[in-house]
């Protein structure tokens, strides 16, 4: 037999327990959007000046945020690539990203998140798509037809990408480093939180990759310690084709030359 006082402190234990582990969960909950999205802010004074030919664009939602994009402009565009970047990057970055772009003669613009850079507003998921959709509309009255644009995901931009291609038929949808689900990440990462519950930002990718119809090309690094390239794999068996690169990074495929060539092969193969 257990004495009263064994049992109590056993009692007292387990309610300790579950109070750290619910301000772990609520941690969580709470700071979710600061993990996910950790924006990075530009000053709404700065001027943001390129070497490319580029011009900054303002998009107005219905909500009443201000959105913030640059679109870098081609002499003889053969098409546009719309960019979505990933968490910790902002419009100061998209020089280095467009740039190799319109020397093969594509515009392409970029535009920030929600928080990001210059734009405002709250974020949720559905905000992101149809911001996402918002700058699609803004092309395609520009005189893009969707048949120009090539949609073009990083990392977390990668699932808002997807569901943006999802909802058009562009000509085709580039993918670096990509996820089956978030959902499906935060549980592998951290397995003791019920990220069913918690989790407000679920970026279902798969369940909207099953809906793409267009061309898909995606790269990813076996060296990737943000995300798995098991998770890519998995994305890949609904669609698109999946290039590896040995001692691949988060950060490092497109020092590869064989991402450009890789990269050249599927814009020439576009209808």
């Amino acid at each position: 037999m257990f004495s009263s006082n064994f049992k109590k402190a056993t009692l007292s234990a387990i309610f300790v327990a579950s109070l750290f582990y619910l301000a772990i969960c609520l941690y969580y909950y709470l700071n979710q959007e600061l993990i996910i999205f950790p924006a990075s802010k530009i000053d709404p004074g700065t001027e943001i000046n390129f070497e490319l030919k580029h011009k900054e664009i303002f998009l107005a939602t219905p909500d009443g945020a201000r959105l913030n994009a640059v679109l870098f402009e081609a002499e003889n565009p053969k098409g546009v690539v719309l960019h979505f970047h990933g968490n910790g990057e902002n419009m100061l970055n998209m020089n280095y990203v467009a740039e190799p772009f319109i020397l093969r003669n594509y515009s392409f613009l970029a535009m920030d998140y929600r928080s990001y850079g210059k734009s405002t507003g709250n974020l949720s998921e559905e905000k992101l798509y149809s911001d996402a959709a918002l700058f699609m509309q803004y092309l395609e009255e520009s005189g893009w037809s969707a048949s120009d644009i090539i949609i073009y995901g990083r990392s977390i931009g990668t699932s808002i990408a997807i569901q943006l291609a999802s909802k058009n038929t562009p000509r085709g949808l580039i993918l670096y480093s990509p996820f089956y689900s978030l959902k499906s990440l935060v549980s592998e990462i951290l397995p003791f939180i019920p990220v069913g519950v918690i989790l407000k930002y679920p970026l279902d990718s798969a369940k909207y990759m099953s809906k793409v119809n267009c061309p898909v090309i995606m790269f990813h690094g076996d060296s990737d310690s943000v995300v798995p390239l098991s998770s890519a794999e998995k994305l890949s068996k609904i669609k698109g084709r999946l290039v590896i690169f040995k001692n691949g990074t988060h950060e490092n495929l497109t020092n590869y030359p064989q991402f450009w060539s890789e990269v050249d092969n599927f814009l020439l193969g576009l209808k």
